[in-house]
């Protein structure tokens, strides 16, 4: 995998805080290092972490392993993110396999049958479980290809550079990368003058614009992204140096995402609630007509939302039966034995619909997991499941297991829930908006007390067992199946807004609940 593909996941991942990777994979070949390269990461100036890659060669193969070690802290508390992945091609540039893991996910290993047709497994030994894919693309380039690519490319002063390339840490998607030549820079690195070109550069996955220095060998020396909570940069330095950013990171990840407001009165007793959510910086990102949400857009900038508890959206043809929704994966592995045997436990009301049989799995995940904590980066629901600890990301990615096993499609929804008793600001204000993950589930409506008729119903496995499934002071960015574990792209969508937006709620008296109320 390109380096660069790793990293900016790694980024997008940043928006909402994977077990170290040993290199066991093919260990029957001897390999020999080709080149080994060290960056250090920071992220607003602070070091936060340490990034490498390392190409090997055995006979006419090569293997690129790259791997990102991130270190925040969490309201008090350190969070590790560590994302590795092995990369074997051909010298013909033919890819031959793949291995990606990331911690408390099963091991995710792609065996290339040619460019566009792969066999995935998940799991190791018996357990591991095969299913064959089929890519959208057969032109995409290997990661030595990519290399190769751009040397060539920004050896003849190119002014514009475009290839796509496989990302196999999110889910086997293809990635469109364009690189735009921007200037020329001078920087003394090594007690040397080194003249490097600066391109600006989009990733079809992620809605932000990097910028990026190489060298006439064609080596990426600096890269930076803007990520709302400041300019996350990996400079090109030695090993000591890179380990250094690691050990010295203490970088903050929470307090910087928090948008603050004036108190919202019974917040987590109202049927409704009106906001407006405002850009600070260019255009407001389209947010989804999806669950509970209805957007208004007020203009460019700017959008008007209503939440409301009776509300759920209309399901699209065949969502009952897609396996977006239904298949376990890499974080949702609602095949797991863990997750199989918490299921067991559940108690359901005899002749429950639905809509009560998700509620009664969502107080279980609430109940189970007993230690709350901001420790856990990205765990999946079997690793939920088993230490019984985790913040919203596990609550929210073990309810959509067991909804799963149970046979009721689920997904994954991300944006920013109300807090009250926050650390006050500058402006002395407690309460805001911080960043969360929740369940959406595809059962009756709650305006509807029986029928056939389905729809996306949010649940927050993080409230009380015996509470509601739901308030309104939730902000939806995005759904995801998680196909991609946590550097899903769908999770990049919200690095637009980090550090960028205002929300201001509209205290209106709480309205009555209505007799039906599904978005279209």
């Amino acid at each position: 995998m390109n380096v660069r593909i790793v990293r900016v996941c790694a980024f997008a991942l940043c928006a909402f805080a994977l077990c170290a990777f040993a290199c066991t994979a093919f260990a029957h070949a001897e390999w020999s290092l080709v080149e080994e390269r060290f960056y250090a990461l920071t992220l607003a100036g602070k070091p936060c972490g340490r990034s490498t890659e390392r190409v090997e060669k055995e006979l006419d193969r090569l293997r690129t392993v790259s791997r990102i070690e991130m270190r925040f802290m969490r309201l008090g508390e350190e969070t590790t993110i560590d994302l590795s992945s092995v990369f074997i091609e051909s010298e013909r540039g033919e890819p031959i396999e793949a291995r990606v893991e990331q911690r408390g996910a099963a091991a995710m290993r792609c065996v290339f049958i040619d460019a566009d047709h792969v066999d995935v497994f998940r799991g190791e030994g018996l357990d591991a479980r095969k299913e064959s894919r089929v890519l959208t693309s057969a032109n995409w380039l290997t990661p030595r290809e990519v290399a190769a690519l751009v040397k060539a490319r920004n050896a003849a002063n190119a002014a514009e550079i475009s290839y796509d390339t496989l990302d196999v840490q999110s889910g086997l998607v293809i990635a469109k990368i364009e690189m735009r030549l921007a200037g020329t820079e001078t920087l003394n690195i090594a007690a040397r003058t080194v003249e490097l070109r600066r391109y600006a550069v989009k990733n079809s996955l992620i809605p932000v614009e990097a910028s990026e220095l190489y060298d006439a060998d064609g080596l990426l020396v600096v890269s930076t992204t803007a990520i709302g909570l400041g300019d996350l940069v990996s400079t090109h330095t030695t090993r000591a140096k890179a380990d250094e950013s690691y050990a010295n990171a203490s970088f903050d990840l929470l307090a910087g995402t928090m948008v603050y407001c004036d108190a919202i009165p019974r917040f987590d007793t109202r049927n409704t609630l009106d906001i407006t959510v405002k850009s600070t910086n260019g255009a407001l990102m389209d947010l989804p007509n999806l669950g509970a949400q209805i957007v208004q857009r007020i203009d460019a900038a700017s959008a008007k939302l209503n939440i409301d508890l009776t509300r759920a959206s209309v399901a699209l043809v065949g969502d009952e039966t897609n396996p977006r929704w239904l298949k376990p994966n890499e974080i949702i592995d609602s095949d797991s034995i863990a997750v199989k045997e918490l299921l067991a436990k559940a108690k359901f009301p005899k002749d429950a619909s639905r809509l009560v049989q998700a509620d009664t799995l969502r107080a279980l995940v609430a109940r189970h997991l007993s230690n709350k904590n901001l420790a856990t980066a990205f765990g999946s629901a079997s690793l939920a499941a088993q230490s019984r600890s985790g913040d919203c990301t596990e609550h929210a990615v073990l309810l959509a297991a067991l909804l799963r096993a149970h046979g009721i499609p689920s997904r994954v929804a991300s944006g920013l829930v109300y807090v009250e008793n926050l650390p006050p600001n500058a402006s002395k204000r407690s309460c805001g908006w911080g960043w969360h993950l929740w369940t959406q589930a595809l059962v009756e409506p709650p305006s509807i007390a029986s029928g056939d008729e389905l729809a996306w119903v949010d649940f927050d496995a993080t409230l009380a067992p015996r509470g509601e499934r739901f308030h309104a002071g939730h902000l939806l960015v995005a759904i995801s199946d998680l196909a991609g574990g946590a550097t899903d792209p769908a999770f990049a969508q919200a690095v637009s807004l980090i550090g960028s937006i205002e929300i201001v709620a509209h205290s209106d008296v709480p309205q009555k609940p209505t007799t039906k109320a599904i978005s279209k």
